[in-house]
């Protein structure tokens, strides 16, 4: 197997956390490749998180963990689905360490233009945010 070659995408967080395990591999020895694939005002929004509310997990598989699929979901992830912005590199699902979902989506509620966030998913346990186009003078919320 393949020496893993982290790719930094900004001062806390790594292409591993929002790119599925084999996804990475095939791609890792082209980091551009990889990088295109996210959204720049994901990365940037759940970096302005992770600097206001401290330790984040989007995917850990890299440290052994078993979350791949809560950045970019292809056909492989049983979480898949064409609709959902997860396919097209514009959301994320994060667990913090030091808050809750709920003190997290209620941040974003207040601040999410600052952010650039444009919708969150409520009623969950983890924070799914994303970047997708939204013509709304408002955040977004979607139920699962």
């Amino acid at each position: 197997m393949d020496k893993i070659k982290r790719i930094k995408l900004t001062a806390n967080l790594y292409a591993d956390e929002y790119i599925p395990r084999e996804l990475y591999f095939k791609y890792q020895h082209k980091p551009h490749l990889l990088i295109g694939m996210l959204d720049r005002r994901l990365i940037m929004a759940d970096q302005l998180l992770r600097d206001k509310f401290g330790p984040v997990t989007i995917n850990n598989w890299i440290a052994g963990g078993d979350r791949q699929w809560s950045g970019i979901r292809t056909p492989d992830s049983s979480y898949y689905s064409f609709l959902s912005q997860h396919p097209w590199g514009r959301a994320s699902d994060k667990i913090f360490r030091d808050a809750t979902a709920d003190e997290v989506r209620d941040y974003i509620a207040k601040n999410w233009q600052t952010l650039g966030i444009t919708c969150i998913e409520a009623n969950v346990d983890w924070v799914h945010s994303d970047t997708r186009w939204w013509t709304g003078n408002e955040l977004l919320i979607v139920y699962p």
